[in-house]
C-alpha cells in the first residue's frame, strides 16, 4: 500500500474519477443522499501528529471537543508530513499529493464536501471523500482523506460507533513515549524543530535550522513569511528551537534582532526590533 508505485496509480485514478465526476460520467462514482451527514457522525478536529516510539509509527489524533473524546489513527511517513504541513498552514515549496489533488478537484469543477472516517474493520480504518453536496462518495483512506480535508478547508467527520470500538486508544495518552516537534514563540514568530519529514518536504539537507510555522502581522511586515527556515540569529547558529530563544534573548530589549532565513533555498538577512 505504502509502494511509490502503488500511490501514483492510486493518485492517477482518483483524479480520473474527478475529471469523469465533471463530465457527467456517473458510473465510476457512487451516488450519495445530498443530506449534510448521517445522524451518527460526529465532526472532528486534528489536534496534533505524533510518533509512538514503541509501535515505530505516525498518528493522527483527531478529537470530539464536544464530548471530550479521542481517535488515534496510524498513518504512513508521507501523510504524517502532509498532514503536520497542513496543520500548521505551511505550504511546501512543490505540490504534495493532498495540494495535486485538491488542484485537480477544483480545476474540474468539483468540490470538497466533507470527509469521514466511516468504518472499522479489525485494525483497518475507512473513510470516504464526499464531493458536490453529497452527489459522490469516493473511498479513501483515512489519512489522504484528512489531508485532502485540511488542505480544502473541508470538515472531518467520523462515525460515532468508531469512538466505542477503537483499538488504539493507548497511543493518545500521556505517555512520554509520544513525542512532535517542539515549538517556541517569540517576537511573534512560531517557530519548530525540523522533523525528518519536515526537511524532506522543504529539501533541507544541512541538518541545522527551525522551520517558522506561523508569524504575526508585525513579523510578517518585517519579511518573516510561513515556511522560512530560520538559520541564525544574530551571530548565533540555530539548530533547535531552543537556539532560536536564547538567541533572541541575549539581544538586549529594544535593540535589532538580525534574523538569517532560507526561502527557496536563498539566504535572507530580516532586522526586527526586540
Amino acid at each position: 500500500m505504502r509502494t511509490v508505485a502503488g500511490h501514483r496509480i492510486c493518485l492517477l485514478m482518483l483524479a480520473a474519477m474527478l475529471a469523469a465526476c465533471a463530465c457527467g460520467q456517473h458510473d465510476r462514482a457512487s451516488v450519495h443522499n445530498p443530506a449534510a451527514t448521517s445522524s451518527d457522525s460526529v465532526q472532528v478536529k486534528v489536534a496534533t501528529v505524533g510518533f509512538d516510539e514503541q509501535a515505530q509509527a505516525h498518528f493522527v489524533l483527531l478529537i470530539d471537543s464536544a464530548r471530550g473524546r479521542e481517535l488515534p489513527i496510524i498513518i504512513g511517513d508521507n501523510e504524517a508530513q502532509a498532514i503536520l504541513l497542513a496543520l500548521r498552514g505551511v505550504k511546501p515549496p512543490r505540490p504534495l499529493s493532498d495540494n495535486l489533488l485538491d488542484s485537480v478537484i477544483i480545476q474540474t469543477g468539483n468540490r470538497i464536501d466533507r470527509v469521514e472516517i466511516s468504518n472499522l474493520q479489525g485494525e483497518i480504518y475507512f473513510a470516504k471523500i464526499y464531493l458536490d453536496n453529497g452527489k459522490y462518495a469516493i473511498d479513501s483512506r483515512p489519512s489522504d482523506a484528512i489531508a485532502l480535508a485540511m488542505q480544502a478547508h473541508a470538515p472531518i467527520f467520523v462515525a460515532a460507533p468508531l469512538f466505542i470500538n477503537e483499538p488504539n486508544r493507548n497511543l493518545a495518552g500521556a505517555s512520554p513515549s509520544i513525542s512532535g516537534p517542539k515549538t517556541a514563540i517569540a517576537l511573534g514568530i512560531t517557530v519548530q524543530d525540523l522533523t525528518p519529514e519536515l526537511a524532506a518536504a522543504f529539501d533541507w539537507r544541512s541538518g541545522h535550522g527551525v522551520l517558522v510555522a506561523d508569524a504575526d502581522s508585525a513579523a510578517m511586515r518585517a519579511g518573516i513569511i510561513r515556511g522560512d527556515i530560520v538559520t541564525q540569529v544574530n551571530s548565533h547558529p540555530v539548530t533547535r528551537v531552543t537556539d532560536f530563544t536564547s538567541g533572541i534573548e541575549a539581544v538586549r530589549s529594544g535593540g535589532p534582532v538580525t534574523i538569517t532565513v532560507d526561502r527557496a533555498g536563498k539566504a535572507r538577512k530580516i532586522t526586527i526590533q526586540h
